[in-house]
């Protein structure tokens, strides 16, 4: 009877737990989404409703006006052309050297590759920031800064990238390319018709966040580009908030604009990412 009553105050404890954490991380996600719904919800308001206090996330009167007119009034739609541009081309050329560089460290058999791998993952260590400067000297030289290939040639080379597909086709049982293998299949095909359709969720993983990473870098195009027909949308953003000046609304609008991309990639690759972190939760 005592153990009965005791087993039943230990789950009573184990639900109040359950319950005080969910709602603490519920709490959680309303801090971390209430910027971007308070961000959407100003670009749909008229400018003096802006500042209303208290605040209504659902605006008392809509405003569809401001979206257009940050379209046709200002360079938006270069900005989003040159980010698109600049996106598109290093993703698919990072994916596709990743997985190339991850697939000989993962599959292949070769003399001194933990040692190459060790010293390019030493890499990560170095600060981004503190390879600004010779980066800007070694493209001036080449005669590509204020060029688009100043963003697209240093994204083609990622060791995160590396690292994530690298650990992902490890997972991969070495039995099926070997059997592959010997069935007289060539590594390409190995890794094209093999590997990478088992690895689609890590795939989809890495599309999401280097479309992300891309699509939001700020300091590579605030440091090589200058002409403004060149810009991209983190940069673009800036200067349209520079001479749009307090008016919220219209810089709230251009901010959403913005997001529409990364929000239509994840939409997609969502169902990827969450079985690509469900099954390394399973395996680990």
């Amino acid at each position: 009877m005592k153990q009965n009553s005791f087993t039943g105050l230990e789950t009573r404890k184990v639900k109040i737990l359950r319950i005080l954490a969910t709602v603490a991380v519920g709490v959680f996600a309303i801090l971390c989404i209430f910027p971007f719904v308070w961000m959407l919800s100003t670009s749909f308001k008229y400018e003096i409703d802006v500042m209303e206090f208290p605040i209504h996330i659902i605006p008392r009167r809509v405003n569809t006006g401001n979206y257009s007119y940050v379209w046709n009034n200002s360079d938006f739609p270069l900005y989003y052309l040159n980010t698109i541009k600049v996106a598109v081309i290093t993703v698919i050329g990072e994916i596709t050297v990743s997985t190339c560089a991850a697939y000989a460290y993962a599959r292949l058999r070769f003399r001194g590759k933990n040692f190459l791998f060790m010293v390019y993952l030493a890499t990560m260590m170095i600060p981004s920031q503190v390879m600004l400067l010779p980066k800007y000297i070694y493209f001036s030289q080449l005669h590509i800064v204020n060029t688009h290939f100043a963003l697209i040639l240093p994204g083609l080379f990622s060791v995160f990238s590396v690292l994530l597909m690298r650990n992902y086709f490890t997972t991969i049982p070495f039995e099926l390319s070997e059997a592959a293998y010997i069935d007289g299949a060539s590594h390409g095909r190995i890794f094209s018709q093999l590997i990478l359709p088992l690895a689609m969720p890590g795939l989809m993983t890495l599309l999401l966040l280097d479309f992300t990473w891309v699509w939001n870098d700020y300091m590579n195009p605030l440091i090589f580009i200058s002409n403004e027909k060149l810009f991209t949308l983190t940069v673009g953003l800036q200067r349209f908030q520079e001479d749009a000046s307090t008016s919220y609304a219209l810089i709230m609008a251009g901010a959403t604009i913005s997001l529409i991309p990364i929000i239509a990639i994840f939409m997609f690759t969502q169902r990827f990412f969450i079985e690509s972190f469900a099954s390394s939760g399973i395996k680990g």
